[in-house]
């Protein structure tokens, strides 16, 4: 008999090698080889010359039939260390992407990318999303816009990237008809706050929590109606229990830790607060930033897994 795999063991074996992993089993048959020891009777493979790593053929078969979304990503992989950033040329160059760039992504494991950038206002989104739009149109037959739940399995069939249009705030809907002008642009989630108090409610960091405002009732009525996630994870605690009051469609915390595992850490959220979410249908995207994973170095893939128990 075979021990049964835990959730944990599952995942451990996957976020080991997450950011590394080619999601197709034959390529990493071929460069298993180069190990030593044939990989047919290791049964863990090893992905790149330039990495010792190996992974088992149970991840690899996990993450190539998974449709892996990462819920913020700035799509900053090729160019996080360079000023100004490489996505940058990217956006304003036609064709500047190079094939190498592009595996970065492709190679990932990691089938769909959210944005998670912060125009202040409405012109600053309105030029972010025809940015966005040019650059994907220019890129076809790497990319593909994220438009609905039909798009995860054609991003899958078709193997190319998704790219997911999110911001990580809301100041860009001066009335809740922006909120239908910039859906039909593309946006499918927004965080309807930052780190401070906006017209909808507050931030985190704010020094009061007004809670929910009723313009930010009527932003969120929106967004239900159009099919646009409400984000709430950089929202305070009243804010966020008094949104998902509010809500008639899934709410999302595309990312934020359990306060539980955190304690006193206000970006991260309450288990009231998760089961709430739950309860609307939502789904909670679990951080890999240091300080919102545990309060003490050394910090450790233990921890992170620690959350995804928790939840």
């Amino acid at each position: 008999m075979t021990e049964p795999v835990s959730r944990r063991s599952a995942v451990a074996s996957l976020a080991a090698g997450a950011a590394a992993l080619f999601a197709a089993p034959a390529a990493a048959r071929a460069l298993g080889n180069m190990t030593g020891a044939p990989a047919v009777l290791r049964g863990r493979y090893q992905l790149s010359a330039q990495s010792p790593t190996t992974y088992s053929a149970r991840a690899l078969h996990i993450v190539e039939q998974t449709v892996a979304i990462d819920l913020l990503n700035q799509f900053r992989f090729a160019d996080y260390a360079e000023q100004p950033p490489k996505s940058d040329l990217w956006l304003h160059t036609p064709r500047s992407m190079t094939r190498a760039e592009y595996e970065l992504y492709r190679t990932a494991g990691t089938r769909i990318f959210g944005l998670g950038h912060t125009p202040g206002n409405y012109e600053a989104g309105i030029r972010f999303f025809a940015d966005w739009n040019s650059f994907i149109a220019g890129y076809d037959d790497w990319f593909l816009r994220i438009d609905d739940a039909g798009d995860f399995a054609r991003v899958k069939r078709s193997g190319k990237v998704g790219i997911l249009f999110t911001l990580q705030n809301s100041d860009h809907f001066r009335t809740a008809a922006d909120v239908t002008t910039f859906f039909a642009l593309g946006q499918r989630v927004s965080q309807i706050t930052y780190n401070a108090t906006n017209r909808i409610g507050s931030g985190f960091l704010a020094d009061t929590d007004s809670g929910l405002t009723p313009f930010g009732a009527e932003i969120v009525a929106r967004m239900n109606s159009v099919g646009m996630a409400v984000d709430l994870s950089h929202c305070a605690d009243r804010t966020t229990l008094d949104a998902l009051d509010a809500v008639k469609k899934p709410a999302i915390y595309s990312h934020a830790g359990c306060r539980a595992l955190m304690p006193g850490h206000m970006r991260s959220k309450t288990d009231e607060m998760i089961q709430k979410m739950a309860k609307t249908g939502g789904v909670m995207g679990i951080p890999m930033l240091r300080f919102m994973v545990h309060l003490d170095e050394p910090v450790t893939a233990e921890h992170v897994l620690d959350h995804f128990d928790h939840v």
